[in-house]
């Protein structure tokens, strides 16, 4: 029997979670309005609790432990107040299922029969959601965007947001308790005056909407700069624009090099390897080879490649 597949878009939206996973993650937890959640594995209600259950899904962090937060820093917690237990988690996440889908009409759940398929399979389903905003009702009319988390101060607080850029150069600055909107061309002197910020040099306390306020510490320097943050948003918006990613021009570039070296070859190499933010470099090469051969070409060339 000849096999035929479909496609359909599940809408939904985010919230604040923490993934203990050796250490303790923060991510941006996706709720679909079938009631399935993405906490690094796709999984119905039931499994839902089960992540709870097993502390693969946790609401709080011990005071002195660290927070991994992607592309942003590593930070450690040095007091917190915690709007969550398990129990409360899980029905904060059950209201906001509902919210998304009232009636709730089509929620999936994962039979045995699909568990063991997936298993047998070696399959882990982990989607990658796009945002987006309607633009018009009338044909659903919407416009893609996408984004990172960063801080970021408001009303004489800090806060860990999402900062999202849409193709039509509208950006939305959100957490669980307020949305602001600005555009590509002003906001750039936020992230100069530190409006949108990566780093502090002494505890500061952040709130995390959904989850608590927790004061956090930066004193080990892991985090990125901020500017390079910038720089990843306007190639974010960019690609969305249908140019070529500075990644991909970079890696286009070193190809070049590669088959026809010559100092004009560095140097445009090199011009491109300035614009790719920092925490981006690894994705250069492989995941063994990393950003090491750009930085042998770029700044030992007396050094031989390895083959």
């Amino acid at each position: 029997m000849q096999k035929i597949s479909r496609q359909k878009t599940v809408e939904g939206t985010r919230i604040p979670a923490i993934i203990r996973n050796g250490n303790f993650h923060y991510i941006n937890m996706e709720i679909y309005e079938d009631g399935m959640v993405n906490c690094w594995d796709l999984v119905d209600i039931k499994g839902l609790k089960e992540k709870l259950k097993t502390n693969w899904l946790v609401t709080q962090i011990p005071e002195g432990e660290h927070i991994s937060i992607f592309h942003l820093g590593n930070y450690k917690v040095i007091e917190a107040r915690w709007d969550h237990d398990n129990k409360s988690y899980f029905n904060y996440i059950k209201k906001i299922i509902k919210k998304i889908n009232p009636k709730l009409t089509n929620i999936y759940t994962v039979t045995e029969m699909e568990k063991e398929k997936l298993e047998r399979r070696r399959i882990r389903y982990s989607p990658s959601p796009k945002e987006f905003y309607v633009k018009s009702e009338l044909g659903y009319r919407t416009v893609e965007g996408e984004g990172f988390t960063v801080f970021f101060k408001h009303d004489s607080k800090n806060y860990l947001v999402n900062l999202v850029v849409y193709k039509d150069g509208n950006i939305v600055c959100y957490n669980a308790e307020f949305e602001i909107k600005y555009t590509i061309e002003n906001i750039k002197e936020m992230f100069n005056e530190g409006i949108f910020f990566t780093s502090f040099n002494q505890p500061i306390p952040v709130i995390f909407s959904g989850l608590g306020e927790l004061t956090l510490s930066n004193s080990s320097g892991c985090s990125v700069d901020i500017h390079e943050k910038y720089k990843e948003l306007k190639d974010i918006h960019d690609k969305l624009n249908g140019s070529e990613s500075i990644l991909d021009r970079c890696r286009n570039a070193y190809l070049q090099y590669l088959q026809y070296p010559s100092e004009e070859a560095r140097e445009c190499l090199r011009t491109l390897y300035e614009q790719v933010p920092d925490h981006e470099r690894i994705y250069l090469g492989d995941m063994d080879s990393r950003n090491t051969d750009y930085e042998r070409i770029l700044y030992h060339p007396q050094h031989k490649r390895e083959v």
